[in-house]
């Protein structure tokens, strides 16, 4: 089984077409998980419900495991290698502008990747139909969480092995994470986009570590 790639243009109609049958190759396996676990269907059978070949499946996904994580063998960075790329102003403290780099970044990819309610919602019935895939939903994580820590570091000319990338990414994702599981899972709360949500989210941690005010020794 050869799990070779076509390199995926990053702009265009063929980059969009592209994208649009990853998708569709996502939502029909994570539904036939759901239905009938991994074992209920075939890579062959989920190419011709979606209406492409086996060498287009594999073009995009190493495994039905992947196809239902959404994990893709060619997947597209950019505009977190964009963040990589560019440099902090100079004129600026390090990291002084890390947590809105970070949330630009979270809703940038969200955007990009088309991740819906609906989407969210077929996603973890997927998964309680299939636990196991939960191992490869970690790694994923972890991975991404290692390729933001790089992003920061080039961005703000930082050594990688820096203790306040590791904890910043670290505080930033369970934000975002709390804002995803209010607006895809809680319907988004009081908020009706995920921008609102995660500003939300971020505007509550703010608030906890300012600064509290002096006290009024003088008060009784």
């Amino acid at each position: 089984m050869s799990t070779q790639t076509t390199p995926v243009p990053r702009t265009g109609k063929t980059a969009d077409r592209l994208r649009r049958t990853r998708a569709a190759l996502v939502d029909e396996a994570r539904r036939r998980t759901a239905e009938s676990g991994l074992g209920g269907f075939t890579v062959d059978e989920l190419c011709t419900t979606v209406g492409v070949s086996r060498r287009t499946f594999f073009n995009h996904f190493a495994s039905k495991d992947d196809v239902v994580v959404g994990v893709a063998v060619d997947e597209d960075d950019a505009v977190l290698e964009a963040y990589a790329a560019s440099r902090r102003d100079p004129r600026l403290p390090p990291l002084s502008t890390v947590v809105d780099d970070l949330a630009r970044l979270a809703v940038a990819q969200i955007r990009h990747v088309g991740l819906t309610r609906e989407g969210a919602a077929a996603f973890r019935a997927a998964l309680e139909r299939e636990p196991r895939l939960l191992a490869a939903v970690m790694r994923q994580g972890e991975a991404h969480r290692l390729r933001l820590v790089a992003a920061i570091a080039a961005h703000e000319s930082l050594d990688p092995d820096d203790r306040r990338l590791h904890s910043v990414v670290g505080l930033l994702t369970a934000v975002v994470g709390r804002a995803c599981e209010r607006f895809f899972v809680e319907d988004g709360a009081d908020g009706d986009r995920f921008d609102d949500v995660l500003d939300q989210e971020l505007a509550t941690v703010r608030a906890l570590v300012l600064p509290a005010p002096p006290l009024d020794r003088k008060a009784p």
